[in-house]
């Protein structure tokens, strides 16, 4: 919902030429490769098959939980994870009916990730115009960003869905003033926060942006439509109340404790991520896309040749990058204070109005050869780095599972260290073996956030150590999954390790610790012989 701003039909660029309306044979092949590359982009969102890592492997493991009941529930789970209960719900009735395999929970993100181009074509349409809304689609459709996530058991498609179902509530509620799209708002405000706690900074961007709007009236809206809105986003509060005791609590036990909080580069990273990501062919469409985008800011063409670029901005361009990069600062401000950590995947809160700005942009070129020119490269080009990044493989868990069924018999002991190595691997070891996190001594499937820095840091690893060593007795193996790069653990898998070594020094690595640029959760496999 960030992504509703002024659009005074003066201030959109004319149509790309006049020329694209008249079907020749260069408009046909256009159209025809770019339906191509966009069957390919839908069909890539199925593609994956690696291992579930962490955040996908500890989505699935607590939507398998009973909603009700004597033990542990899904909202018990969550009280434990740090996340709202939306997307998990919506999980937990799919794996019930199409199973927790990867392929299938995979799927859910898919879908609901193809099903977000509907109202964002829509959004677009009535913001940007419909030339700019269907470049838009296109763009999305082949982004590197939006592909990577559409692949992941994750609620960040659900998050993209529920931001253009808000525009659309919004502009609804500025454009007509009246009841029913209040409502429509103020249901997709509550389920925004409901889906992830950034959606907060998106919230009180939009209400900021909204406050300013009431005390500058914009012609046509009065003060009466922002007022409307306003009301429509505190409406949301409504449906958020339900899960507001989970919240306290998880405010103050949970949170991120595995990072640090970013500094205000981020943004412009951000901004990086999205255009392409790291690879080099997402460099390249880096390049193109800060064009686009500088263009749906502040870019009017004059003719096939120049155009002008007004430096205070164009609306609705203007207000777009406003919102998006608004939302982006109060992140970055709010983790500061609370300590909370940036993660480039939470963004996506703010992606649906960057999407408009660029597909403004893209109108500003009104030569037809330049404008097929661009839009096709940027489509090509997020294509390819956003099926390179969905290929690299997510987890060493399933090259681990292989080792342990090979080295392993029954009675051997695993140590996972850190204990977020643990949902990846709980789905993949052998049956037999046995899986103990550290430092609880806790099965793995699932990570428990209470408190997290606190218990980790007074722990005793040379008591988990014996543990296992107990556990496993004189005739069995203990085996150590670890890597020491996570923080609030530098010093624990250190110390696990150590204490093995001193009662069996018969160790030897039988797996070895990937590279980041390879396998995003790497390890290493230490084998402890009797």
């Amino acid at each position: 919902m960030t992504d509703v701003a002024v659009r005074p039909l003066a201030n959109i660029p004319d149509p790309a030429d006049a020329g694209l309306r008249r079907p020749d044979r260069t408009a046909v092949l256009f159209r025809a490769a770019l339906l191509v590359i966009v069957v390919a982009a839908v069909a890539a969102r199925f593609s994956a098959r690696q291992a579930l890592w962490l955040d996908e492997a500890q989505s699935v493991a607590i939507a398998r939980l009973p909603l009700t009941g004597p033990g542990l529930t899904l909202f018990d789970g969550l009280r434990q994870d740090g996340s709202p209960p939306l997307y998990y719900l919506l999980l937990h009735g799919w794996a019930e009916l199409f199973g927790t395999g990867a392929f299938a929970v995979r799927a859910l993100s898919a879908l609901v990730n193809l099903a977000a181009a509907g109202p964002l074509y829509l959004l677009a349409r009535r913001v940007v115009g419909a030339r700019a809304a269907w470049v838009a689609v296109v763009l999305y459709l082949t982004s590197p960003f939006a592909l990577y996530f559409a692949t992941e058991t994750r609620m960040y498609s659900l998050v993209v869905l529920l931001t253009a179902a808000g525009g659309l509530a919004l502009e609804s509620t500025l454009r007509r003033r009246s009841a029913g799209p209040a409502v429509a708002l103020a249901v997709c405000s509550g389920l925004l926060a409901l889906t992830h706690y950034w959606c907060f900074y998106l919230l009180c961007t939009v209400v900021g942006w909204l406050l300013l709007v009431t005390a500058r009236p914009r012609p046509g809206w009065g003060r009466r439509a922002p007022l409307t809105a306003l009301g429509g986003i505190a409406g949301g509060a409504v449906v958020f109340a339900p899960w507001l005791g989970g919240f306290q609590y998880q405010l103050a036990h949970t949170g991120t404790p595995w990072g640090e909080p970013a500094t205000f580069a981020a943004i412009a990273h951000a901004y990086g991520q999205w255009a392409g990501g790291p690879t080099t062919g997402g460099r390249t469409l880096l390049f193109l896309i800060t064009g686009l985008a500088a263009a749906g800011i502040a870019g009017r063409a004059i003719d096939g040749r120049y155009v002008m670029v007004d430096l205070r901005g164009l609306e609705p361009g203007r207000t777009l990058f406003f919102l998006a990069t608004v939302t982006l600062v109060v992140a970055v401000a709010v983790g500061k204070v609370v300590g909370n950590a940036w993660a480039d995947r939470y963004t996506a809160t703010a992606f649906v109005p960057f999407l408009l700005v660029i597909g403004l942009g893209a109108t500003v070129l009104v030569d037809s050869r330049l404008f097929r020119g661009v839009v096709l490269a940027c489509a090509l080009l997020g294509l390819v780095g956003g099926y390179t990044d969905i290929s690299r493989a997510r987890t060493q868990a399933e090259q681990a599972a292989g080792v342990l069924e090979r080295l392993g018999r029954p009675g051997d002991v695993l140590l996972v260290c850190p204990d977020q190595l643990g949902p990846g691997l709980a789905r993949t070891v052998p049956p037999w073996m046995r899986v103990y996190v550290v430092p609880t001594y806790a099965p793995p499937d699932r990570v428990n956030w209470t408190d997290y820095e606190d218990r980790n840091t007074t722990a005793n690893g040379v008591a988990v150590a014996d543990r296992a060593l107990a556990e496993a007795g004189p005739g069995n193996t203990v085996f150590l999954a670890g890597s020491g790069a996570y923080r609030t653990y530098e010093t624990l898998c250190t110390q696990v390790r150590g204490r093995l070594e001193a009662r069996r020094p018969r160790v030897d690595q039988v797996m070895e610790q990937g590279q980041s640029a390879r396998v995003w959760e790497n390890f290493a496999l230490l084998r402890f012989q009797p």
